[in-house]
């Protein structure tokens, strides 16, 4: 089945769910309560994503509420169930206008990331779910000019029931150490790996419970580096279309930067495009990088030193 195929079963399913939820006269509220009392449970908002085609069941879990919704419903046995088709494509498949990129478009060295992934049993599919509605990054660097905190807020959107993790990546110039979790909140760090040649850092986060298809969630943790990270620049990769992304920079008032700027760049074989630059003062120390509605790519800031 292509890819449009399997879209079209998804609504082909949806529509049916509503229908039947209709003629049944039963509330998504009380629909949602039946199936917690036969422990096939599924949120409200799940239920409303289903039947509105924007998500559809894939998990064991997720099909064994489908039997059981036949029967709450009134449906005959695989009324539903046979609607749904093979599971949903993964990848740049998951975004419906064709807008998603896969990480070996954006990341540089692709490679170290897969290798890196996998040391959490995870694999770059894992990189964008749930998926980032709404992303901040915050940078400290030190009076030496190195990158020596950061900071970042995400709200996240479940694609799929019984969503427990996140995993993040980052690169370090150098690992001396590892960098070191200083706070979570929405969620806890679970492992953390490295692909030490390339100095590519993997952490995974468990959320602090397990989230339904299509519900929504803010969570936010803070890295310390370890010492010597004398980058110059820092960056955030997005693979699907977001609602927001901000990239925010603070240096030590006793060195500041000569020059710094924004760019994006919407594939890693394109060329970069440049904000406008912006030089300090004993006044200005931050720099802000604002996106409304950003697409994928990899967006970062630029800074040197004279």
């Amino acid at each position: 089945m292509t890819a449009e195929a399997t879209v079209r079963a998804g609504a082909e399913f949806g529509a049916a769910l509503r229908c039947a939820i209709e003629r049944s006269g039963l509330s998504l509220n009380e629909i949602s309560q039946r199936l917690r009392e036969q422990d096939t449970p599924v949120s409200v908002s799940a239920l409303s994503y289903w039947q509105n085609g924007e998500n559809r069941p894939e998990r064991a879990s997720s099909l064994a509420a489908v039997a059981a919704l036949e029967a709450i419903l009134g449906q005959a046995p695989s009324t539903l169930t046979a609607l749904l088709g093979p599971r949903r494509p993964r990848g740049r498949w998951t975004n419906r206008q064709g807008l998603a990129l896969t990480y070996d478009q954006i990341w540089q060295r692709p490679d170290s990331v897969a290798k890196a992934l996998a040391k959490v049993d995870a694999t770059p599919d894992d990189l964008d779910t749930p998926h980032r509605l709404s992303q901040y990054i915050s940078y400290r660097v030190n009076a030496q000019g190195f990158e020596e905190s950061m900071r970042v807020r995400r709200i996240v959107r479940a694609d799929h029931d019984d969503t427990t993790r996140f995993v993040f990546v980052t690169r370090c110039i150098t690992l001396p150490q590892p960098p070191a979790v200083t706070f979570t909140e929405g969620c806890r760090v679970a492992r953390f790996r490295a692909d030490v040649p390339s100095s590519t850092c993997v952490f995974e986060f468990v959320l602090d419970r397990p989230l339904q298809a299509g519900e929504l969630a803010a969570v936010e943790f803070a890295l310390r580096f370890p010492p010597g990270q004398a980058s110059r620049h820092a960056q955030i990769a997005l693979y699907r279309p977001a609602r927001e992304m901000v990239l925010h920079i603070a240096f030590d008032p006793a060195n500041l930067p000569e020059t710094c700027f924004g760019f994006f760049q919407p594939r890693s074989a394109l060329p970069r495009e440049h904000q406008p630059a912006v030089t300090f003062d004993e006044h200005t120390t931050t720099y802000q990088f604002i996106t409304l509605d950003p697409m994928p790519g990899q967006y970062g800031i630029k800074w040197s030193y004279s």
